[in-house]
């Protein structure tokens, strides 16, 4: 059992397919129990938001001592931020259901990153990027057992 739920543990971590593929191949294609591999891998995809904002906060105060990529982030973000205004209205609470729809490039890594390019503090953003997995969490394991009722049957 150990070796399966490292393989949903790794599944649920990376970018692509995150608690949406972790969840169904745990419990339909390895048969594990179902609150394991629902701990597991909500554990797991929730690892990208800390690494994302710390270890990429990080990174880029050592980058950012070179002049070139100074003003190519400054740029950057620049234009980020211009096209976040469009969702502004939508607040931290959009971020919330962007991380929460499981659709392909909707979850952790990219509503952290976003958090990240916004500016937005890791405290503020943490219980919407939480949320949001709650969200996502939930509508896959509704998704998973619901297939799994019918392919039972």
């Amino acid at each position: 059992m150990g070796q399966k739920l490292l393989e949903v543990a790794l599944l649920a971590f990376l970018p692509v397919s995150e608690i949406r593929g972790a969840l169904p191949y745990g419990v339909l294609v390895r048969d594990l129990p179902f609150f394991w591999v629902v701990a597991v891998s909500f554990i797991c995809n929730l690892l990208p938001f800390f690494l994302v904002m710390f270890a990429l906060n990080f990174f880029l105060k050592f980058l950012l001592r070179w002049e070139w990529f100074s003003n190519f982030w400054s740029k950057y973000i620049m234009e980020a931020q211009n096209r976040f205004k469009n969702y502004e209205k939508w607040g931290k609470w959009g971020i919330m259901l962007f991380v929460g729809i499981p659709l392909p490039f909707t979850g952790v890594w990219t509503g952290s990153v976003v958090c990240f390019l916004a500016g937005l503090p890791w405290r503020e953003s943490f219980p919407f990027i939480l949320g949001g997995l709650v969200i996502a969490t939930f509508l896959v394991s509704l998704a998973t057992l619901g297939g799994n009722y019918l392919l039972v049957r």
